[in-house]
């Protein structure tokens, strides 16, 4: 059995391309699975007022035409700021038109935690008539850690509502303090999804670099990962235009050269490659 079935990449790191040119990038990488982008305030491949059935279908063909397909897609919005909120029912619908199995997102301020569970019953209700997981994504909100948010998701334990482990948010949010190997292992019951991302942090300074080049345990992370007993679905996540200090870290110098691009993701799979492979 494989660790990791299937393995996306995600299109944030194409950030200032068209959705086309990414796509194509993604191709070029290697990759048969594509996460498009459509984060607020990041990267929006693909944006919300674009989220029409006919666009749907122009994207479908769009990844049939270059060979890709599309398990997870990248929909992270504030679920408890009311316009975000109505967004993301839209891009429920739209990632189930376009064969996604799994949208992920952020959750929401801790202050704001009982409009988070309000706006969830609509969304599931979205969910389920699409029938598209909701991949709750470590973002150092009402999910943060694992062993932190695991209440939120027994209290809906439902089939659609599961986790979304970033190893990079988790150290990032934490200012390194928290071992992700350790950590994860809070969150296997609800475990759906992983997004590979590194991170490093020196003193006050944070930048996303590629996998294996910061400061998360990979090789402690991946021999946990072995005990789940299953396959697990990634993203490659490796955003290294987003850097600054801890509290505050934005995309900068975009669009990042093809070449660059390219060599970060090739560093990235050479590096898991040679973990999963030892």
């Amino acid at each position: 059995m494989s660790l990791f079935e299937p393995v996306s990449l995600g299109t944030n790191l194409c950030k200032g391309y068209s959705f086309g040119e990414a796509l194509d990038l993604v191709k070029k990488c290697g990759f048969a699975y594509a996460e498009p982008s459509s984060i607020v305030n990041m990267c929006e491949h693909i944006r919300p007022e674009e989220m029409t059935p006919d666009y749907a279908s122009e994207v479908s063909g769009l990844l049939k035409e270059k060979g890709l397909k599309c398990y997870a897609f990248s929909g992270h919005v504030d679920l408890t700021d009311e316009g975000q909120f109505q967004d993301f029912l839209k891009k429920i619908e739209f990632a189930g038109r376009i064969g996604a199995r799994i949208i992920n997102t952020n959750s929401g301020p801790l202050e704001k935690t009982d409009v988070f569970y309000k706006n969830m019953r609509k969304i599931i209700e979205t969910a389920e008539k699409w029938d598209v997981i909701i991949g709750l994504e470590s973002h150092g909100d009402i999910v943060s850690t694992a062993k932190d948010s695991i209440q939120v998701f027994e209290y809906f334990h439902h089939p659609l509502v599961r986790l979304n482990y970033d190893t990079g948010n988790v150290l990032f949010y934490s200012a390194g303090k928290v071992k992700v190997e350790e950590d994860i292992k809070y969150g296997f019951e609800y475990l759906s999804y992983l997004h590979l991302k590194d991170i490093r942090i020196r003193g006050n300074q944070v930048a996303y670099v590629p996998i294996g080049a910061g400061d998360v345990h990979f090789p402690e992370v991946f021999e946990t990962l072995k005990t789940l007993g299953r396959e697990i679905p990634y993203g490659y996540e490796i955003p290294v235009h987003v850097k600054g200090v801890l509290g505050d870290i934005r995309p900068t110098d975009t669009p990042m050269p093809e070449a660059e691009i390219l060599a970060a993701v090739r560093e990235s799979v050479q590096y898991t490659e040679t973990l999963l492979n030892q």
